[in-house]
């Protein structure tokens, strides 16, 4: 993958990781944005980990700029153990608390993009940017 590409992706994965942060441990009943999370319905939030984190995996990914199994599953699992920090961090926030359950869908969220993108990228999309000037292999999935 172009080194440029890469570069942007890094940026723009540690932008949306700053992002998720931000939003996780943001106080709830306190400050200028006092209830900002109690206007969204707590199931919807819930669901919202899953894509959350499934974007963070796919643009950790982008930013690694390899595309076989054993990378993306680093980019999930980066991912998943952000969220789980985030969780555990809740903990020293007024009005927020981590949950097991939002540990596990942030997991899930990232573990989902994994067979996502190793599809996308089995039907060519991403090939051309999948160079590591590395020799295919049969465990990567890499097909020149």
């Amino acid at each position: 993958m172009n080194r440029r590409i890469r570069k942007r992706a890094a940026i723009l994965a540690l932008g949306y990781a700053a992002a998720l942060a931000a939003v996780s441990l943001l106080p709830s009943g306190t400050g200028p944005l006092s209830g900002w999370d109690t206007a969204i319905n707590p199931d919807l939030q819930n669901a919202l980990h899953v894509p959350a984190y499934g974007v963070l995996a796919w643009l950790v990914s982008r930013a690694m700029g390899r595309r076989r199994f054993r990378d993306l599953a680093l980019a999930a699992a980066a991912s998943a153990a952000l969220g789980g920090l985030l969780e555990w961090a809740q903990a020293a926030v007024p009005g927020r608390f981590g949950s097991v359950e939002d540990v596990l869908l942030n997991a899930i969220g990232a573990a989902a993009a994994l067979p996502i993108l190793l599809g996308l990228h089995k039907l060519g999309i991403g090939k051309e940017e999948a160079t590591t000037g590395e020799a295919p292999s049969a465990a990567s999935g890499y097909r020149p």
